[in-house]
């Protein structure tokens, strides 16, 4: 039986999803963890997503190629920059939010980690809230991490 606790952390390769992998990485101090770094390409066909899923389009592959690409090239950089760290990556599409909350429950993660972008006001309302829709959803507790003030 596996006794590591498996935190997933949503990256979208912006800054503060970079400074979220830094505080994850810091939660190391008091155990050891697994993690799962996982990127969400939103697509504008969810059609293709019915009872039978069809390959995705040949423009969401490619993306989701490159974006496995540049995700793999973090994790093996972190990986030595942090020996001995069980990290691990991966690319899928779909809704955000709700990509994150269906790998959190599928691979029972016991903690998701995810930034905030920190929009506010009239930002907020039009665009929403990724991290506020995973914490309303997620199947286990979420810690939201709001980007420092340079």
């Amino acid at each position: 039986m596996n006794n590591k606790i498996k935190i997933l952390v949503p990256v979208d390769f912006s800054k503060h999803s970079l400074e979220t992998i830094s505080f994850a990485l810091k939660l190391r101090q008091w155990t050891d963890p697994e993690y799962c770094l996982l990127h969400v390409v939103v697509h504008d066909d969810f059609n293709n997503f019915a009872a039978e899923i069809p390959p995705p389009p040949p423009s969401l592959q490619k993306r989701l190629d490159e974006v496995s690409e540049e995700l793999f090239r973090e994790v093996d950089l972190l990986k030595k920059e942090n020996p001995g760290i069980h990290l691990e990556s991966k690319v899928v599409s779909g809704f955000p939010f709700k990509e994150i909350c269906r790998i959190a429950e599928e691979d029972n993660f016991q903690l998701i980690v995810i930034g905030t972008h920190g929009r506010t006001g009239l930002a907020h309302l039009l665009i929403g809230s990724t991290a506020e829709r995973v914490v309303q959803h997620a199947p286990c507790p979420v810690l939201s991490i709001k980007p420092r003030v340079l």
